[in-house]
């Protein structure tokens, strides 16, 4: 009998995390795009004597003090995680197995967000206090025997059954007009509502595995598996709530045939496998939640959905070929790990945007089908090992093309998101990688030249897809070193391949501070802000920039304590010094109009330290 036990309790407090995007109460978003001729230091004070709000843009009472921003509003949040675990595994004489596992990741959070009393733009003041639970349950069981056929042929048959369930209960309060200035409770709000949301998701599932051997050069498995989802179910009708998915896996161990002197281990392996998927929750059928607002003392009811339901949905299926090798050279100093494979989803369950005079964003359908493939490659080794040092180096990288292979009928294609200054789009385009940068050309002339407009601003061209928002390439170097107990190790890793729209650049445009409206600007006068306005508007491909950077990742800097130092009664103790996200190597994505500001070149640090008691006795 084996057991193994495990809790992780994680406790996280964040006071006024920074508000994101261009909306009231961005400390950042109103330094980087002040008036150059304005100091943020001239911004301070941020509020008079009854405490309102020093605005320093009389015409935009959203474009908030940043010091008010920073000092004033409430943004703060609280997560208690519990992830535990508990395996058991019962092995009898006869070698037959029986093992089962348990899992539970768990945690509360609570939100609390608060536009202050004397805001510009809202001065009665705003409160929000939400509180999320979510739970998620995984229970399995397995129970297998190997069978010796004759001295160098097994067979080991395997059967089990799992069960997940998911919950998450949600419930916020909100409020606004305080009754008296300044004290930020529920309670004193004078107007206030509530809204709670529920959600649950079950998959039941049975399989079995058959794995063959012979000695140990070969190994065929072979496996079937059937899950049943509970958010395909339609009340009321008898849809198919199953998927049934085989796979098949083999691997040739060369090394026990063949064996050079610089070999230490060598094997090939390939395998074909399906896997299926449900989608969210309650996308079958209309749903309806209660409102706070009650009519004749009942409360009113609304539709939830977002998008239109669809009662006869399937599981997508996914089916993916792999082939690979990993060999070992040598005495285990240098080791290689090769994959190329290639992966077909198809009946993908995606939201296909539709008119709003629908009254919804979409419609929830199978459609689709999108292919991946690509290689991975580890290569890793001990460049240096003697008594004292050890030094490790590893190298990772994948490759990745991905490609829509077609979507809805009738969909020529999808738009998946919309900028905020609607003029940059996310769609997905059969033929194309998934999730394309959208943005609009010049207009041109037959002979190719750009067209003029109003203001002599370029008019509006086509939509065009400038690329992917996800990366092609992929890599990592790690290094570690040990060296009698002290240990440092540092990692290198980035992406390269993706696009990304600017909205920041785009703003850049609009307010004059982006470094390319410095141009013609004295000839084009006062027309100068609504040349560069329509400019921005109509060709927005100048806000596509390359999303390819380089970062060093982490350091980590510890020591191993002896077990001697402590009578043995220890038999580990390590205690680390962790930093993340320390610098930016490199990075194509250049946003002209923080040129001018002067950025804190460690502001990203994350130092954490680790303390590591292994094997209490």
């Amino acid at each position: 009998m084996t057991i193994d036990a495990r809790m992780n309790y994680i406790l996280e407090q964040a006071k006024n995390r920074p508000m994101v995007s261009d909306g009231a109460g961005n400390a950042n978003y109103n330094v980087a795009f002040l008036p150059t001729s304005v100091s943020v230091k001239n911004l301070d004070p941020w509020k008079d004597a009854n405490g309102n709000e020093i605005q320093y843009n009389k015409g935009n009472a959203y474009a908030t003090n940043p010091w008010f921003a920073a000092n004033e509003f409430v943004n703060d949040t609280k997560r208690d995680r519990l992830i535990s675990s508990f395996n058991a595994r019962y092995t009898f004489d006869n070698g037959l197995f029986v093992q089962g596992r348990a899992g539970r990741d768990a945690y509360n959070d609570t939100y609390k967000n608060v536009v202050p009393s004397g805001t510009a733009y809202y001065a009665p003041g705003k409160i929000v206090e939400q509180a999320t639970k979510f739970a998620d349950v995984n229970v399995d069981v397995l129970i297998g025997k190997p069978f010796k056929v004759d001295e160098d042929f097994s067979v080991t048959p395997n059967i089990g059954a799992s069960y997940r369930r998911t919950n998450v209960t949600q419930t916020t309060n909100s409020g606004a007009d305080f009754a008296v200035s300044g004290v930020y409770n529920i309670l004193n709000a004078k107007n206030k509502s509530v809204a709670y949301v529920a959600s649950e998701a079950e998959t039941q599932s049975v399989y079995g595995t058959l794995e063959l051997a012979y000695k140990d050069i070969l190994y065929l498995t072979g496996s079937g598996r059937t899950d049943w989802f509970s958010t395909l179910a339609t009340p009321g009708k008898d849809n198919k709530l199953n998927v049934v998915y085989p796979s098949i896996s083999g691997s040739f161990v060369f090394s026990e045939l063949w064996k050079p002197s610089f070999l230490s281990f060598g094997k090939v392996r390939a395998g074909y496998a399906v896997v299926g998927q449900a989608t969210d929750p309650y996308q079958t059928l209309l749903t309806y939640s209660l409102r706070s607002e009650v009519l004749n003392g009942l409360p009113l009811g609304t539709i939830s959905n977002v998008n239109i339901p669809n009662s006869a949905l399937k599981a997508s299926k996914a089916s993916e070929l792999e082939i690979g090798t990993e060999m070992r050279f040598f005495g285990d100093r240098l080791n290689l790990d090769f994959t190329w494979y290639k992966k077909i989803s198809k009946d993908e369950i995606t939201f296909v945007t539709t008119s709003t005079s629908t009254g919804y964003s979409g419609a929830v359908l199978n459609s689709g089908k999108i292919q991946n493939k690509g290689v991975e490659l580890l290569l890793s080794g001990q460049v240096v090992k003697n008594k004292d040092l050890v030094w490790t180096s590893s190298l990772n990288g994948s490759y990745n093309d991905n490609k829509v292979i077609s979507l809805a009928d009738g969909v020529t294609s999808n738009l998946i998101a919309t900028s905020r200054s609607g003029v940059g789009f996310l769609q997905n385009i059969p033929g194309k990688a998934a999730s394309q940068v959208m943005a609009y050309d010049y207009k041109y002339d037959a002979s190719g030249n750009i067209m003029l407009g109003a203001n002599n601003a370029p008019q509006r061209g086509d939509l065009v897809a400038y690329g992917s928002a996800y990366n092609k390439w992929f890599a990592g170097w790690n290094n570690e070193f040990n060296y009698k107990g002290a240990t440092l190790s540092f990692l290198i890793d980035g992406k390269w391949g993706g696009k990304v729209f600017s909205a920041t650049d785009y703003y850049g445009y609009v307010f004059g501070l982006h470094q390319a409206t410095l141009e013609n600007r004295e000839a084009l006068g006062n027309t100068a802000a609504t040349y560069y306005q329509l400019s921005a508007d109509n060709v927005s491909n100048k806000f596509v920039q390359d999303a390819s950077f380089i970062k060093f990742r982490q350091m980590t800097l510890g020591y191993n304590f002896p077990a001697k130092m402590f009578n043995n009664k220890i038999h580990g103790l390590n205690v680390s010094l962790v930093g993340r996200n320390l610098f930016i190597l490199m990075k194509k994505r250049i946003i002209s109009i923080l040129n001018r500001v002067i950025m804190q070149p460690f502001r990203d640090w994350n130092w954490v330290v680790y303390l590591r008691l292994e094997h209490l006795v």
